[in-house]
């Protein structure tokens, strides 16, 4: 969210409201959405281990019969259910959550969900909610031929990335340009007004223009939900490969750095010095 301008908020980042405008959706300023993607939960010994990606992702037509029966048994409740796509829903609130903290999907892919359950002010209602969303799921007819057919039943919802559209950030500058596939890229060069290119025709031409460029590389993102070794390996090729290409362009100036923020706080840098610095020979005694 920093680095494409837009600041730090104190609690959530708002990341489902700049993702749902990336899917092409109308999303008015002050409307507060969260992810709720579809998850399969599987008991292991005491534990309810979380599951999504390609493998648990409806069908199209699964995914809009479970919102439409989201959507009737909640009509009361201010919640409203969409699904641009079948792997990617959204869940719109009547009011802010403050003091809301929740982990994203991608950080509990596999993990045991007591661990990562939401935290915040309401979050026993929530447990509830979850719980009901889970038995209202189990039943439906959806779910029964997913089972018969030995395909992972859709268990319910994970909730994360809460929020309203954000502003930009006076402190923070904008990226030039914004590259990546996820709808979070898309809905941030909305947000920002900025060109938008997929990561293929990055990859095809990494520098077509100056500027910063802000790439989401969520290639090994993927290979982790869907638990993909040799897409992993692949992801680490390729992006062996993407460095590989801009390391002349480094090392000459044309390009002034390159960043690398896994998100975990760290962010490791290449400048030209470091290029040369690779080649000089140890001279100890």
């Amino acid at each position: 969210m920093r680095a494409a301008g837009l600041g730090r908020p104190d609690g959530e980042m708002p990341t489902a409201p700049i993702a749902l405008l990336g899917e092409g959706v109308t999303v008015e300023p002050g409307t507060i959405w969260m992810h709720a993607d579809p998850i399969h939960l599987r008991a292991d010994r005491e534990r309810l281990l979380v599951y999504a990606g390609e493998a648990v992702a409806p069908d199209p037509d699964e995914a809009e019969a479970l919102v439409k029966s989201f959507n009737r048994h909640f009509a009361d409740e201010g919640l409203l259910l969409i699904a641009p796509t079948s792997a990617r829903w959204y869940l719109r609130l009547d009011r802010p959550m403050p003091g809301w903290r929740t982990s994203s999907l991608y950080r509990i892919q596999g993990g045991s969900m007591a661990e990562h359950l939401p935290r915040g002010p309401e979050a026993r209602d929530w447990m509830r909610l979850l719980n009901e969303i889970q038995m209202l799921f189990h039943a439906d007819p959806v779910n029964r031929r997913r089972e018969a057919a030995g395909r992972p039943i859709v268990s319910g919802i994970w909730i994360w990335g809460a929020g309203s559209l954000p502003r930009s950030s006076e402190s923070d500058p904008v990226p030039d340009a914004l590259i990546g596939d996820h709808p979070l890229l898309s809905g941030l060069a909305r947000l920002t007004e900025r060109p938008h290119r997929s990561l293929a025709a990055w990859l095809d031409d990494p520098m077509p223009v100056a500027g910063r460029q802000l790439v989401f590389w969520d290639r090994h993102w993927h290979a982790w939900l869907e638990r993909d070794l040799e897409a992993w390996s692949r992801a680490m090729t390729e992006l062996d490969a993407v460095i590989d290409r801009l390391w002349t362009p480094l090392r000459v100036g044309r390009l002034e750095a390159i960043r690398l923020d896994p998100c975990h706080d760290a962010v490791f840098g290449l400048g030209a010095l470091q290029t040369w610095r690779f080649w000089r020979r140890w001279s100890g005694v």
